[in-house]
């Protein structure tokens, strides 16, 4: 069946192709066109391929029934259930069939080794994103560039988080985080406890405390009214997965995910434009050191890539700290003797007295909110149990050989960071929420050198990458413990809070993930219920 997948494969990808470059035309007939030779392709495979012979040093292939839908659907319906599974049967490196592609699953320390550091020239990340981030983005950023020049940019970005603009920004988060928090209880009486729809109101609350502190105030403010808040969700919008495999398609989202590209890129240009008038050249924001950066070459990023930069800057942590702080809010619900010592260390770090009353607790610093390593481990182990991306390709671009295997040219390649959070020897009891487990350890750390050493380079080989490793480990990782930190150290002060309970069953509702979407949400219902807490004169 590789010959009928791979030609299917390749007429629809031509098809779309064709699709994408007449898109400006009649959409009706365009469609109509589109669907008649996705039809004709399905029937000229299906009656004319012939099988293809397995390649002996080709990892195992897992057995499919269907030409190019293959395992599909098992993995959409849950990832990480289908890759242990998998792994179960056939070892840490299999291959899967999903939409016509061939997708080489490389699990364990060794795989991740090999994922993360494998070379350029065999394997990409611009091969497996270009499709879903350039649209969403922009040209002359991330995966729409040579990746030398792509490691230049996020340098330029990594070098605007100094620690000056990290201390700047805790005072800025914390200010967010009371006044979104308060706001929920408005309208509330005393001490009555409300329902919140938790995965919201975290989205809510990371776009302002990011968009505040990396953007600068003039995006802040277009939020307040709305300018920026619709444009923002239609480009979240393009990242639905499906749009890994297809850049374009004559659907309303994509019209909208187009149409704000270009909108929020001409707003981004009129805040440089407007900057440079005003010889405004101070803030500590990113987008000031995106106006400063060069390339070695000496040459600067056009405004154009400037404004893309910045969009997905916006876009590519969002998602992944709501997430996170939603299920550290969701896993500590159920442990309060765990928010007791968050607590507990709150008041040993800030007043020296371990039961000194939340409300008197003095304003979080950064170097304070360095101090807070128990809140750091309950970061970790929520990452552990809940990694944001389950998922992470590459594009094979030369045949590859990886253990005893020779993984094909066309093939992607897989890491998949859940699967080795779960890893009963590495983690005892793995699906159990236990953050003492990771006292007194490094692994996972928000830092990009621990005693002295770089470890962007020399991490990957382990079963605890939340943040990723290598040459495209996340550069938000420190933003992204300084941000969750302070929102839950925050909330756990002022508010009490529990599981929701369904109605009709009477127990308690602790979400599932979503796996609808390219990051593992809680899917609803995810409700949490809060309450004010009484303050003792």
């Amino acid at each position: 069946m590789g010959l009928i997948d791979a030609a299917l494969s390749d007429a629809i990808n031509a098809i779309l192709a064709w699709a994408d470059a007449n898109k400006g035309n009649n959409l009706p007939a365009l469609a109509a066109s589109a669907a008649a030779l996705v039809v004709a392709a399905v029937f000229w495979t299906w009656f004319s391929s012939a099988s293809a012979t397995s390649d002996a040093a080709a990892p195992p292939m897992v057995k499919y029934s269907i030409p190019f839908l293959g395992n599909t659907i098992e993995y959409g319906i849950d990832p990480v259930k289908f890759m242990i599974k998998c792994q179960k049967i056939y070892g840490d490196t299999y291959t899967f069939l999903m939409l016509g592609r061939k997708m080489t699953v490389c699990l364990g320390a060794d795989g991740n080794n090999f994922m993360f550091n494998v070379k350029i020239k065999d394997a990409s990340a611009e091969g497996a994103y270009e499709t879903l981030t350039v649209p969403v983005f922009g040209r002359e950023v991330v995966y729409d560039v040579p990746n030398p020049i792509f490691m230049e940019q996020k340098k330029f970005v990594k070098d605007s988080l100094s620690t000056a603009a990290f201390k700047a920004y805790v005072p800025i988060i914390s200010g967010e985080v009371k006044g979104y928090l308060s706001s929920l209880f408005d309208n509330v009486k005393g001490d009555q406890e409300i329902e919140i729809e938790t995965f919201m109101a975290m989205s809510e609350l990371t776009i302002r405390t990011a968009s505040h502190c990396l953007m600068g105030k003039e995006i802040r403010d277009g939020f307040n009214t709305g300018k920026v808040t619709k444009l923002y969700h239609d480009l979240d919008a393009g990242f639905a997965p499906i749009n890994v495999f297809f850049r374009w398609l004559p659907l309303p989202s994509y019209f909208a995910r187009d149409n704000a590209n270009r909108e929020m890129t001409n707003f981004f240009k009129s805040i440089i434009k407007k900057r440079r008038a005003n010889n405004e050249t101070e803030t500590l924001d990113v987008l000031n050191g995106l106006m400063k950066a060069e390339y070695k070459d000496g040459s600067r990023p056009s405004d154009d890539a400037i404004s893309h930069l910045m969009i997905a800057l916006l876009l590519g942590g969002q998602h992944t700290s709501s997430t996170t702080s939603s299920w550290m809010l969701f896993e500590l619900a159920r442990r309060p003797e765990v928010i007791a010592d968050l607590l507990k260390e709150q008041s040993m770090v800030l007043t020296g007295k371990p039961d000194t009353p939340a409300h008197l607790l003095p304003e979080l610093t950064l170097e304070s909110l360095k101090q807070l390593t128990l809140m750091d481990c309950v970061m970790k182990e929520t990452l552990r149990l809940h990694a944001p991306i389950h998922t992470i390709m590459r594009l094979v671009e030369n045949d590859v050989r990886h253990k005893d295997f020779v993984i094909p040219k066309g093939h992607f390649i897989c890491a998949a960071p859940q699967v080795s959070h779960l890893n009963e020897t590495r983690f005892p009891m793995a699906e159990r929420f236990d953050p003492v487990r990771h006292v007194g350890s490094d692994e996972g750390s928000g830092e990009w050198t621990i005693n002295g050493v770089d470890i962007a380079q020399k991490s990957a080989k382990s079963l605890f990458l939340p943040f990723g490793a290598g040459r495209h480990r996340c550069i938000g990782e420190q933003f992204a413990f300084i941000q969750n930190k302070t929102i839950i150290a925050l909330f756990i002060r002022e508010f009490s809070h529990r599981l929701s309970v369904d109605a009709k069953t009477g127990k308690e509702v602790f979400p599932v993930p979503d796996y609808t979407s390219l990051i593992a949400v809680p899917k609803a219902p995810r409700n949490l219920m809060v309450k004010r807490k009484s303050v003792v004169a």
